[in-house]
């Protein structure tokens, strides 16, 4: 971070740490999310809070697993592409991208002209799905408040699983492998759950 990056509580799990906080966040859409995550939603949800003009960078959830996000207070622009572009958008490691879509650099990265980027603005009440692997640049456009849930089902679990050799960090493998036993095998939620658990400071 430089010297006047503004400062940025982000993938937080706060929610986790203080559950009595998620009596908060009441009524939570528990039908939207995979089965094995709803007795407990709020251990895996991420918080986020910063001032205006804090920015995450183009990359996508390193889990390539769905991503719920609720916007409690201010706005965030995203700026969002389907997986499928990803080529044109110059990866860098496993889950972050090069192109800054608010100002591409076509000399750089021509291949971004053929990019195809959306551009949402969320507020507070608002709800965002995005699917395993989808593009994301985010940008507060306020004092902001959000949070998120990433969750599995059984093909999204499956699907990350097939990428494990190309380039999926080993810690990345081994959080999949852990929740594809409790999506998948169903195995409770008191032996999986702590072996994922570090996932949440990892991500951060």
């Amino acid at each position: 971070m430089n010297a006047r990056a503004a400062p940025y509580c982000h993938d937080i799990p706060l929610l986790g740490l203080v559950e009595s906080l998620a009596e908060d966040c009441q009524p939570f859409p528990v039908n939207f999310v995979s089965s094995s995550y709803r007795r407990h939603w709020w251990r895996y949800t991420q918080f986020f809070m910063g001032p205006e003009g804090t920015v995450t960078p183009l990359h996508f959830d390193t889990l390539l697993s769905h991503n719920l996000f609720f916007q409690i207070f201010g706005a965030k622009q995203f700026t969002i592409l389907p997986p499928s572009q990803a080529t044109r958008c110059a990866r860098r490691g496993w889950r972050w991208f090069d192109v800054d879509p608010e100002q591409p650099d076509y000399v750089r990265f021509p291949q971004y002209k053929r990019a195809t980027p959306l551009v949402i603005t969320v507020n507070p009440g608002d709800i965002l799905y995005m699917p395993p692997g989808t593009l994301h640049h985010v940008r507060s456009l306020s004092a902001s408040i959000s949070f998120n849930i990433d969750f599995h089902t059984n093909r999204s679990v499956l699907d990350a699983l097939t990428q494990a050799d190309k380039g999926m960090p080993k810690e990345v493998i081994f959080y999949n492998a852990v929740t594809a036993l409790a999506v998948i095998s169903n195995v409770p939620e008191a032996i999986t759950f702590p072996l994922y658990r570090p996932y949440l400071s990892y991500v951060s």
